[in-house]
């Protein structure tokens, strides 16, 4: 009996409304805690950000490589290449490809699994110092060219445009910066059209990242060194004009084309070096330039012997994409550079 009463008694507390919940004191202390739990939050991702950035300058401190560099181009490759091994893209630097004025380009050693390639090497092109860049009349290639910014956005900012033009020392580190983004465009471009161009797969602050070619002893030798026989110079003089073409296409000329910047491997031809490519629709020296690249690529194949008419050559190909030929381009100026 005393067991049934007890049940009939809590009948009554089936029918009541739910209680509201109380505030005031209460839901000071829940916003009170919350705060303090974003707050340990915060500071505990501050913690694993900064516990990760020692690591990464501990990890780029000890960053040492097969290659035997002197003093100064060993900095200049940490100070350029550090980044990507924190990355984890690089292992190691074996070897100088290619040395040049404007950069050198070095054979590394990749994680497969990180790069998503079947190839070890990767080519790691490493622009020299900014007060060592000898390229001459940089403006011409310039002209009409999009400035970009390390994150290949268009400089719109009034102050740095402003620095740019006026070449202060911040204004030369951004058209550095600028130069670098706008060849990795550019071969990213290229790249999706299906041009023969290395692949890129990163970029820094004063290198590029892309596919390599050769193997592990020795990188793909440059057109140039090589004697063709007849019927594969005919074979690649075609390939060669049909990446004009896809430049063409895509609103690039290459600005510096020859039988020194195509790779020749396994029978096939890589065209590299773009960091001074311009578009044809944005310059006025556009069609002068053009036709330079065209003479030179001809006066290889001549010397493989292709009879090739130059000017025709380039002046079909330049009106079949409908380009314009501006007056009095100051030929005189560059042509001094062939």
């Amino acid at each position: 009996m005393a067991r049934k009463n007890n049940a009939h008694n809590t009948e009554w507390m089936e029918d009541l409304e739910p209680l509201p919940e109380i505030r005031n004191m209460k839901e000071k202390t829940r916003k009170s805690t919350a705060k303090q739990n974003n707050s340990k939050k915060s500071l505990l991702e501050r913690d694993i950000n900064s516990q990760q950035l020692h690591e990464e300058i501990d990890r780029e401190a000890n960053f040492e490589f097969t290659y035997q560099a002197s003093h100064h181009e060993h900095d200049w490759i940490k100070n350029s290449l550090g980044s990507f091994y924190n990355q984890h893209w690089i292992k190691d630097i074996l070897s100088l490809v290619k040395g040049g004025k404007e950069a050198h380009v070095y054979q590394c050693l990749t994680d497969v699994n990180k790069s998503d390639l079947t190839n070890p090497f990767i080519a790691a092109k490493v622009y020299r110092p900014r007060r060592f860049r000898n390229l001459k009349n940089d403006h011409l290639y310039r002209e009409g060219r999009t400035r970009l910014d390390e994150d290949g956005h268009e400089i719109i900012d009034g102050g740095m445009l402003h620095a740019m033009n006026k070449r202060t020392e911040y204004g030369l580190k951004l058209m550095h910066t600028s130069w670098i983004e706008y060849e990795y465009r550019t071969m990213q471009v290229l790249y999706n059209a299906g041009a023969s161009v290395p692949q890129p797969l990163a970029r820094g602050d004063n290198a590029i990242l892309m596919t390599y070619l050769g193997d592990e002893d020795f990188p793909a030798p440059m057109l140039n060194t090589l004697d063709l026989d007849s019927h594969e110079a005919r074979q690649l003089f075609k390939i060669v004009l049909e990446n004009i073409e896809i430049m063409l296409a895509n609103n690039i000329i290459h600005g510096d084309l020859s039988a020194y910047n195509i790779l020749y491997w396994q029978g096939e031809i890589t065209i590299i070096d773009f960091p001074q490519s311009i578009n044809p629709n944005q310059n006025r020296n556009a069609f002068s330039f053009f036709e330079r690249d065209v003479k030179r690529i001809c006066q290889y194949f001549a010397q493989q012997g292709l009879e090739v008419d130059a000017k025709q050559t380039a002046a079909q190909l330049w009106m079949s994409h409908q380009y314009p030929i501006f007056q009095e381009p100051p030929i005189e100026i560059f042509m001094q550079e062939e």
